[in-house]
């Protein structure tokens, strides 16, 4: 037993190392390459220094793009010196199962998982903005405002003229209409701002009141309450593409927007592929080791690396045109992210099974 575990450290060990030493790698190139194309976009007011701080702050971005591959080239690494010393041939003679060498693997993996979650929950929505202040010129707080920005709230249609992540409003237009959609109210109000959740303060407000019989009663106020499911996190996030918000924060707007009006495609996307992303990293790792043991065994380190990129960025091309195309022919991009996924870990299962 003791000698079980001392092999097990020993495969966690040597597999988890290969991956974070691919990892550091790919993202060194990375930030390197990315950086020598920012300086083809160099201007007035932003300059070499600017790009590079750019490259530095968008850094987490690229690293959790690359965990999957960094997965895959590592387990090939990690395995294939083993292999390459004839370890895991021992392995096996000693009676250890092929799956359970699998397991220990797996185990380096959860590594990248754990990582992977953390940069895309707290992380990158944090550097991304930091990334955007440097090449747009504004803090982050400016890039929190939203101008011309409209909303439904069940029979409600509020237009904003503009808005900011601190709860200011100014400009603020408010229709109502009945279930048969026939016009009930209209409000209009130089500004407004946040109170509490669901509710808002209005300042200099004009609301038209249509009755049932067609007639109109107008009523001013300096000050006026309003109710609104809309919150400053929301209108925020409005400024911040799908792939830059956390898979909180997905959830958080994806909820309030299906609450009162119709969820876009391309929010449904980007959570689902931060959902799929720890199992893409998994099934890419176990195509690693079926490689290992089976058809690449007996092929040179150079052979297996290079094979792996293929299958890596093969995988990673395959899942970004799928996840694209499901924005125009699937109801739901559920079924186009997690396909090629589905089909590597089918191909990896089988190859492991025949090897074993």
């Amino acid at each position: 037993m003791l000698a079980r575990r001392i092999v097990a450290k020993h495969v966690t060990k040597t597999t988890a190392l290969a991956m974070l030493g691919a990892t550091v790698v790919l993202s060194i190139l990375q930030v390197l390459f990315t950086y020598l194309g920012e300086l083809g976009n160099l201007k007035e007011g932003y300059n070499a220094w600017q790009a590079l701080l750019y490259v530095l702050w968008s850094a987490p971005r690229y690293i959790y793009e690359i965990l999957p591959i960094s997965a895959l080239i590592g387990a090939v690494l990690g395995l294939g010196t083993l292999a390459s010393n004839s370890e895991l041939i021992i392995m096996r003679a000693a009676g250890i199962s092929l799956w359970r060498i699998v397991g220990w693997v797996m185990r380096s993996a959860l590594l990248l998982v754990i990582l992977s979650f953390a940069l895309s929950e707290w992380v990158i929505p944090v550097t991304n903005e930091r990334a955007e202040s440097v090449k747009s010129h504004r803090s982050v707080a400016q890039l929190g405002e939203v101008k011309g920005y409209w909303s439904r709230e069940g029979q409600r249609f509020i237009y904003i003229d503009y808005a900011n992540s601190q709860g200011n409003l100014r400009n603020v237009q408010v229709v109502d209409f009945d279930q048969d959609y026939r016009l009930q109210a209209l409000l209009n109000a130089d500004s407004g701002q946040f109170e509490q959740d669901g509710q808002w303060r209005l300042q200099n407000s004009v609301q038209v009141d249509i009755l049932e019989a067609g007639n109109a009663v107008q009523h001013i106020a300096e000050q006026q309450p309003l109710a609104l499911a809309l919150k400053p996190k929301y209108v925020h996030m409005v400024t911040l593409d799908p792939e830059d918000l956390s898979p909180s924060q997905l959830i958080s707007f994806m909820r309030y927007m299906e609450e009162y009006s119709q969820v876009p495609k391309t929010y449904q996307l980007a959570f689902w592929q931060k959902l799929a992303s720890p199992f893409a990293l998994i099934t890419l790792v176990l195509i690693a080791c079926s490689f290992i043991f089976g058809p690449l065994r007996q092929q040179s380190m150079g052979f297996r690396l290079v094979i792996a990129l293929f299958i890596g960025l093969g995988f990673y091309y395959l899942q970004d045109f799928l996840g694209y195309a499901s924005l125009v022919y699937s109801p739901s991009p559920v079924w186009f992210v997690f396909f090629p996924i589905l089909l590597m870990f089918i191909g990896g299962s089988y190859l492991l099974y025949r090897a074993r």
